[in-house]
């Protein structure tokens, strides 16, 4: 369980329980001592997730079936300001307390984004607020101009409005919410304008930028500075902290920097907002830079306490590339967001309905907020290999060509190499030529190689050892109607590679545990060959848990075992905790394993 870095203290309790606790069964801290109770874990005993802490959908008008769906801890909601006050001080809360008061009946928490801006009401024109004409922007082509001192006001007055009335509900209401995101712009997005004001004499700069972004958060903290919301907390869309206070760019741009180091400098930034790409996607060029600037704020590696981190998937499953296979992408999508540290995804709640992707869903459900090994109730490491065209070590330049993203012959040659695996590029313009949620929305069909790819297995608190060295990576394997096999790693007699090892992280189970441990694994049913599990025992570096013989199903298959004497200390072959070993002349398939304490 050799530790590659270690996590910082557990993020501090965030909310108090609402009433009517719907907790996951495998949570037990959440039933017997929820947050705010006089039982309740402290920081210093590295406490339980929020009880709100999950995946969410996005539902306006219909109640969350959570007998149907037990891993929908929320409802994701987009308020507007124009709906709530239609008239000057005449406010219309009908359409939120229904929504809220079905958290309520249906056992599930809510919360909303805040919209203004475009969504402001259209009085506030008639009342002296500029109207400001926009081009080369989507949506609206006409936005308030938010530094217009009427403006401020009439946004300011409703932020008080609605702090009152949510104040003025039921207690059970009220502790109904996870949090609340307040936005001053277009939706929840950062920018005040989308495009450019015609006149420019209404541009923003950053200073003008960082003053009312600045105005308008005094404003949500003080009004909600009541004792009936103390429990409610305010998630921003919000970058880090820019290092040394420096600012690049011009104009509003910049000024979303100053706001962000302004406000991480005078209020808790416990939760934010993030959604490209980790929350619409896998595998998408340029996916890694993102990932490395990202990680550290997310998982608190920084010397901060990790962030609790949400995104929408939005309408990222119209992509061709998605629609190819939805099953497998709803899957694969949740399982990248979980290695790369969201914390609630939302999904529209139709899509849910369908009842086809709820295992992807559960499993972004039950990662949620633990980011830590020593109070994640879980590990686990979903097994793939991905061909990078920008990793010129494994694809020197002198064999398959210069890695930039455009050159195709260097993608097609890659490509010819790993075909007898299953790897195929369906979609090659798209490969060398887009990034980004643009790939991932505009690509026709799923690529097996790209450019600036996270290269490596899915994973928290499981590390593989020496992966290409002792597998090989396979892609679109076994049934397409089950979500597991868009990758997969195997055995290869051919080239020596029959088994394959595994590193816990250090800090998940305690020196000397004496609790049982439970080993989920995957795998796919293909012949009828064995294979067996090894692990590092108490009284035994190398002890055999399960030796499985294959029925040639076809299909994949999930197998649990119960070890109660591992030690887990890296005695094992390669310096392994445990491993998966080929005990005949088959090429066994894996997918998935995932440790519980």
């Amino acid at each position: 369980m050799k530790t590659p870095q270690k996590l910082i203290a557990l993020v501090a309790l965030l909310l108090a329980s609402p009433a009517a606790l719907r907790a996951e069964a495998q949570i037990e801290v959440e039933k017997s001592n929820p947050p705010g109770s006089d039982n309740a874990p402290t920081e210093k005993t590295l406490s339980a997730r929020p009880p709100w802490a999950g995946f969410f959908a996005n539902s306006k008008d219909e109640m969350i079936d959570t007998a149907r769906f037990p891993f929908v801890k929320g409802q994701a909601d987009r308020i507007k300001w124009a709906d709530l006050e239609p008239k000057p001080g005449v406010y219309d809360w009908s359409s939120l307390d229904s929504h809220i008061r079905n958290a309520v009946e249906g056992n599930y928490y809510y919360y909303f984004v805040l919209w203004t801006g475009p969504h402001a009401p259209e009085w506030i024109y008639e009342q002296g607020v500029p109207k400001v004409a926009v081009s080369g922007g989507k949506g609206k082509d006409y936005f308030p101009y938010y530094l217009d001192p009427n403006y401020i006001k009439y946004f300011h007055r409703f932020i008080g409005k609605l702090a009152d009335h949510i104040a003025s509900l039921p207690e059970a209401d009220r502790k109904a919410f996870a949090f609340i995101q307040p936005a001053f712009g277009s939706t929840g997005d950062r920018q005040l304008y989308k495009g450019s004001p015609k006149d420019p004499r209404y541009n923003i700069s950053a200073e003008e930028y960082l003053e009312f972004c600045r105005g308008a958060t005094k404003r949500f903290y003080d009004a909600f500075d009541k004792p009936e919301l103390e429990h409610i907390k305010f998630l921003f869309n919000v970058a880090d902290q820019s290092e040394r206070g420096e600012v690049k760019g011009r104009g509003a741009r910049a000024g979303e920097q100053l706001f962000a180091n302004w406000l991480r400098q005078n209020y808790p930034i416990e939760l934010r907002k993030q959604q490209f790409t980790i929350a619409v996607g896998y595998q998408a060029n340029g996916e890694i830079e993102q990932d490395n600037e990202l990680r550290p704020t997310f998982y608190g590696l920084n010397g901060k306490q990790p962030e609790f981190v949400r995104g929408e998937f939005s309408k990222f499953g119209e992509g061709g590339s998605f629609r190819e296979n939805p099953i497998w992408n709803y899957y694969w999508t949740a399982i990248s967001t979980v290695d790369r540290g969201l914390d609630l995804w939302e999904v529209d709640y139709r899509t849910v309905q369908t009842g086809k992707y709820d295992e992807g869903f559960a499993f972004a459900n039950r990662y949620s907020y633990y980011k830590q090994p020593q109070t994640s109730p879980q590990a686990f490491i979903a097994l793939r290999d991905v061909l990078d065209s920008a990793d010129t070590l494994r694809f020197p330049e002198e064999q398959y060509g210069k890695a930039v993203q455009s050159n195709a012959d260097r993608m097609k040659k890659i490509e010819s190499e790993f075909s007898k695996y299953g790897a195929k590029v369906g979609d090659l313009d798209a490969a060398t030529s887009l990034t980004g949620a643009s790939y991932l929305l505009e690509a026709k069909a799923m690529n097996d190689v790209g450019f600036g790819l996270i290269a490596r297995n899915f994973s928290r608190f499981i590390t593989q050892i020496d992966a290409n060295q002792t597998s090989v990576g396979l892609w679109r394997v076994g049934p397409a109607d089950q979500p597991y096999g868009r990758y997969a790693r195997a055995f290869e007699n051919s080239s020596g590679r029959n088994r394959m090892y595994f590193d816990l992280d250090d800090e998940f189970l305690p020196a000397g545990a004496k609790d049982p441990i439970t080993l989920k694994l995957i795998y796919l049913d293909q012949g009828s060959g064995n294979f067996s599990v090894r692990y590092d025992a108490s009284d035994d570096p190398d002890k055999t848990a399960i030796n499985i013989t294959k029925t040639n199903s076809g299909r994949w298959v999930e197998r649990s075992i119960t070890i109660a004497d591992a030690a887990f200390a890296n005695k094992g072959p390669r310096n392994s905790d445990f491993s998966l070993v080929n005990e005949d002349d088959e090429e066994d398939v894996f997918h998935l394993i995932e440790v519980t304490k």
